[in-house]
């Protein structure tokens, strides 16, 4: 008796410390189908290679849950009769907080009494099965493990074949194909918002950092080129993001602090027992707090933003989410009031800039029958942009550069029927508006070197109203082949124009492991509204009947998997850019847009341009903890402007080559390391020279705009690094991580800087090394 209970206190003290070396989580989500978003009951939910086996069943609404699964990364395969199974492998199951993964299984071709199912992987396709080609999926893991990411999506999608930062590592604008940032199409919930960054302004169209926090994503989509036809309004490429929903079960938080700043989400359930939970997300920036203990004068950039999402489901009247995003930054500087502390033209540049933005939306969605569902989301998006800047002369006279102000207020709406005729054919449909308000106060000068006054450029309030009509259909002829075709049709009422965009897509697999597709889509975007709006001195409309950027895009890709956790694409494009706004005889074009862009002279829509060049990626997948991407891309991308000379844009870096991997250990049973890195090589950006002459006369840079683009910075080579440590408690989890930004400190040229004591035009830079770091708990 006495051994007895000797033995059984052992086997306790044995399993508590079981229990203390190996925390276990829960994995739940829900199965649906992916054309009609129709719960799937009796889906089978299994953990590969789990030993015992660890698997069940989805409920009569498709929802399961897998309990008590010791952290550590798995493959989970989701499979029933009638549909394509489907894994997911090397998903991370940590402590801290449930994983929640939600699946949409696609209905087999053909429907057969028994089905041999073999599960496909494809992490980087897309959840849009609209898409043929150049489109991939990102998931929140990718964008907090990889090097140089630093958890932001723009900066992660960096990583992608096709894609460029336009100003190095200090802005997280990104250039796809040789096309200005401008032209993205990004899109929260399935509504079009601003760019969602901070001073996106300034940044035309980038900026330091996304206005939310990956802890709110679902894995979302990234599109280069020739889209899906409910993608309108975009010319280079599309974001379409997606909040995930809170944890309707219990109440779990996050808490991070580190470098850029502080960040606190929670999430939890709105009422016990009900699926309805809420997540929210504040984060507030040190950058500038840092700033003023250094110097004052530092020019530090201060940020702060607020994201949050209600998800309510009914019984009866379908689904509802309320969502909404919000961010405020801003960044000043004070030249030193003595001049001979000053060392070059951007010493005595005083300026004043903030940039906010907003964003909050509605979204319902509701079956109709067993075959449709109608989604439907309304929204009130706000951006706006100020910029006082000046010149500070030697002798205290100011040239004035801009008093730029400039507010945007949109309703947005977005409704599409999705209907499944049968396992070969899916049909969308949807209308989108977009009645924007603006309010304009720009003034500018446009020959700072010449003219010591600003001029108006637009001084005005008015609407902007953008409707869109599109319907696509996805057709799956047989086993091996589909085909995409859409049609998008826009009408913008301030010029009255219409624009029918065709889209259409196939894809062939004609041997088991190799695909070839091809794609054609005609695409427009919208330039910034100043442009439509400006006027002369006398107040008469200089663009009455500026039409809007078009563009041809032509793709084809080779798609072979290598096996199933490797795969090579190869994707070479063409696009021809046409109705470009240009000033006549000008090497001007909004296809090198910036946000200081001021003239007098009327535009014209004679400009054109062209991309042209082959994408290049060979993906292995995390397995056994090691993963790595190559991607390269060689690009020519040119313009002509309103003088009738081909010149390259300033955005044709000729080619950018990325290396991406890591290696992840298990630590102590329990805990993990991981290593990261990324190796980018590219060419340089492009600049106007400086006409020297003029700029030592004025003391300030005077470009000269006749050799537009003709000078390249030398090459560039980047090295990023990460290293995470994830420790794994019974009911909590803390990550260690620390990244290095431009490790070889490698130097970055901003622009042209008029030296005061060479009395010359120079190249203005920095060059350093980036640290990040974050201490990160979960609970």
């Amino acid at each position: 008796m006495r051994r007895n209970v000797i033995l059984i206190m052992l086997l306790g003290v044995a399993q508590v410390i079981m229990a203390q070396q190996a925390p276990v989580q829960n994995i739940k989500g829900r199965v649906i189908d992916m054309d009609t978003h129709q719960s799937i009951p009796g889906v089978n939910v299994y953990i590969m290679g789990s030993n015992p086996p660890i698997g069940t069943t989805t409920d009569m609404d498709g929802y399961y849950v897998l309990e008590g699964v010791v952290v550590g990364r798995y493959s989970i395969q989701f499979s029933f009769m009638g549909y394509d199974a489907a894994m997911f492998n090397e998903i991370v199951v940590g402590a801290g907080k449930e994983l929640e993964l939600n699946v949409e299984l696609k209905e087999s071709f053909q429907q057969l009494d028994e089905v041999v199912v073999k599960p496909g992987f494809r992490k980087d396709k897309a959840q849009n099965d609209m898409a043929t080609l150049s489109a991939r999926s990102f998931s929140v893991e990718e964008a907090m493990r990889y090097a140089g990411g630093w958890n932001d999506p723009s900066r992660l999608a960096g990583s992608f074949a096709g894609v460029s930062m336009a100003e190095g590592v200090n802005d997280n604008a990104i250039v796809i194909r040789g096309n200005a940032p401008k032209g993205i199409e990004w899109r929260l919930e399935g509504i079009e918002i601003p760019a969602p960054n901070h001073l996106n302004g300034v940044n035309n169209g980038g900026g330091i950092e996304t206005v939310f926090s990956v802890n709110m994503l679902a894995n979302s989509d990234f599109f280069t080129g020739a889209f899906p036809a409910e993608y309108g309004n975009a010319m280079s490429g599309a974001f379409d993001m997606k909040f995930r929903n809170g944890n309707s079960n219990k109440r779990e938080s996050t808490f991070q602090v580190g470098s850029q700043g502080i960040d606190i989400s929670s999430e939890g359930p709105l009422k016990k027992g009900s699926n309805a939970s809420y997540l929210f997300n504040y984060r507030y920036s040190t950058m500038g707090l840092i700033g003023q203990l250094m110097d004052g004068n530092f020019g530090m950039p201060e940020y702060q933003d607020l994201s949050y999402k209600f998800y309510l489901p009914t019984q009866k009247a379908g689904t509802f989410s309320i969502w909404g995003i919000g961010g405020l930054s801003s960044v000043a500087f004070d030249p030193d009031e003595d001049p001979d502390e000053w060392t070059n033209s951007f010493d005595n540049n005083k300026y004043k800039t903030g940039s906010d933005i907003a964003a909050t939306g509605i979204t319902h969605q509701i079956n109709v029958g067993r075959k449709s569902y109608l989604k439907t989301s309304v929204a009130f998006t706000y951006d706006q942009f100020e910029m006082v800047s000046d010149q500070i002369q030697r002798d205290n006279s100011v040239i004035p550069l801009a008093n730029h102000q400039e507010e945007n207020k949109n309703i947005n709406l977005h409704s599409y029927l999705n209907h499944k005729f049968g396992n070969k054919h899916t049909n969308k449909t949807g209308v989108k508006l977009n009645a924007r308000h603006y309010n304009l106060d720009i003034k500018g000068n446009p020959n700072p070197g010449e003219d010591e006054e600003l001029i108006a450029i637009a001084n005005q309030s008015g609407s902007a109203n953008q409707y869109q009509f599109y319907s696509q259909s996805k057709f799956r002829l047989a086993p091996t082949f589909d085909i995409n075709a859409g049609i998008n049709v826009s009408y913008l009422q301030m010029n009255e124009e219409v624009v029918p965009e065709p889209r259409l897509g196939l894809s062939w697999r004609f041997l088991p492991k190799h695909s070839f597709n091809v794609a054609y889509g005609k695409h427009s975007r919208v330039e910034p509204i100043r442009f439509y709006q400006a006027m002369d001195e006398q107040n008469n409309w200089l663009n009455p009947d500026l039409e809007v950027t078009k563009a041809h895009h032509y793709v084809f890709a080779y798609d072979y998997r290598i096996n199933e956790n490797m795969k090579l694409k190869i994707e070479p494009y063409y696009q021809s850019l046409y109705d470009v706004p240009v000033v006549d005889g000008s090497s001007i074009s909004l296809i090198n847009y910036t946000w200081d862009m001021y003239f007098e002279d009327a535009l014209n829509n004679s400009g054109t341009g062209t991309n042209v060049g082959v994408d290049i990626t060979l993906e292995r997948y995390m397995k056994n903890g090691l993963y790595y991407m190559f991607t390269g891309s060689v690009f020519d991308s040119k313009y002509v402007g309103g003088d009738g000379v081909e010149r390259n844009t300033s955005y044709n870096r000729n080619y950018v080559l990325n290396l991406l991997g890591g290696k992840e250990w298990t630590v102590r049973d329990k805990n993990t390391f991981g290593i990261n890195t990324k190796i980018s090589f590219m060419g340089g950006n492009r600049f106007t020279p400086a006409d020297q002459e003029a700029s030592k006369e004025n003391e300030m840079v005077v470009l000269d705009e006749s050799r537009a683009y003709e000078w390249q910075e030398n090459d560039k080579l980047f090295v990023d690094l990460a290293f995470n440590y994830r420790i794994n408690k019974a009911k909590s989890a803390h990550i260690l991580s620390l990244q290095v930004k431009n490790a070889l400190m490698q130097s970055e040229m901003f622009g042209w800087a008029y030296d005061f004591e060479q009395e010359k035009v120079v190249e203005h830079g920095l060059t350093m090394m980036y640290p990040y770091f974050t201490y990160r708990i979960e609970f």
